[in-house]
Parts: structure tokens; C-alpha cells; sequence
């Protein structure tokens, strides 16, 4: 399993990918993508529906940048010229939960015109296993921004 941030909405989303190939180098385990800020995907998520009411959504797959981060706000400002709202989530993908493992949801609502890319840095760095409950430490966190109009 791993982590996956994503985006999910009640209209369709539409995918993204690079208008062009960019190479990635690797020097001692570092993984270098070049750091242009057109090099992320945005891909169709179908399990949307395992962390939201939202119908659609898609993930992102970066290396942060705030170039990059920029780039997705503005996706998500013309999503929300049609949705009333969208929803940033940063999760662990996971398909069956015991009681004892369910995660512990951190849910935070702000407008599209508050929402700037330290949100998107912060969301991006967020610890899924930061063990937030000392009774219940193998309880992940997932962490869910509901943008609004």
C-alpha cells in the first residue's frame, strides 16, 4: 500500500498529463524529475467512493513544487466553477479497515480564495503515521481540505 493524495468532486474531473517527456535521473537513490513545474499527473481514481460521498476524482502524482502546487489550484479553482465544492484528500490507500484501524479523519473547510500553495505543501508533507492516538497507535491519519467557493 501507499500514500495518495487526490482530489474528489460531484462532476467529472478531468485527467492531466505533460504536454511533454521529461527524463528522470537517479544519483545515489535521489530521485531527480527535473523539477519542471508541467511534469505531474492527474489520473482517474476510481476508489474515490472508498473515502467520500464525492462520485469522481483523480490522483495526483508530483514531486512537490510550488510551481506544481500553483498549477493545481487553478485546476481546482475551474473545478469549482462548476462543483459547489471539491475535497483535497492526502491518504493511505487501504481497502478494509478493523475497528481498531480506522483512521482518524482530519477535516478542514476553507475557501478556494483562502487556500494557497503552503496549503498544498503542508498537505503534501502531512504524516499518515504519525501515531496521533497513544492508545491506538496503528490508527493512520487521513487528512481531507474541503474547498468551497
Amino acid at each position: 500500500m501507499s500514500v495518495c493524495t487526490f482530489i474528489a468532486a460531484d462532476i467529472p474531473l478531468q485527467e492531466v498529463a505533460p504536454l511533454k517527456e521529461y527524463p528522470i535521473h537517479i544519483d545515489n537513490g535521489i530521485i531527480d524529475d527535473g523539477g519542471a513545474d508541467g511534469n505531474f499527473y492527474l489520473r482517474l481514481f476510481p476508489d474515490v467512493g472508498d473515502y467520500t460521498d464525492k462520485k469522481y476524482g483523480v490522483s495526483l502524482e508530483w514531486n512537490y513544487t510550488d510551481g506544481r502546487a500553483e498549477q493545481i489550484l487553478n485546476y481546482m479553482r475551474d473545478a469549482l466553477e462548476k462543483a459547489e465544492s471539491i475535497e483535497l484528500w492526502h491518504v493511505w490507500l487501504m481497502s478494509y479497515y478493523e475497528y481498531e484501524e480506522s483512521p482518524m479523519i482530519k477535516k478542514r473547510t476553507l475557501s478556494i480564495g483562502e487556500m494557497t500553495i503552503q496549503d498544498m505543501k503542508e498537505m503534501d508533507c502531512a504524516d499518515i503515521w504519525n501515531k496521533p492516538d497513544k492508545q491506538l497507535p496503528g490508527r493512520p491519519s487521513f487528512y481531507c481540505l474541503k474547498i468551497t467557493r
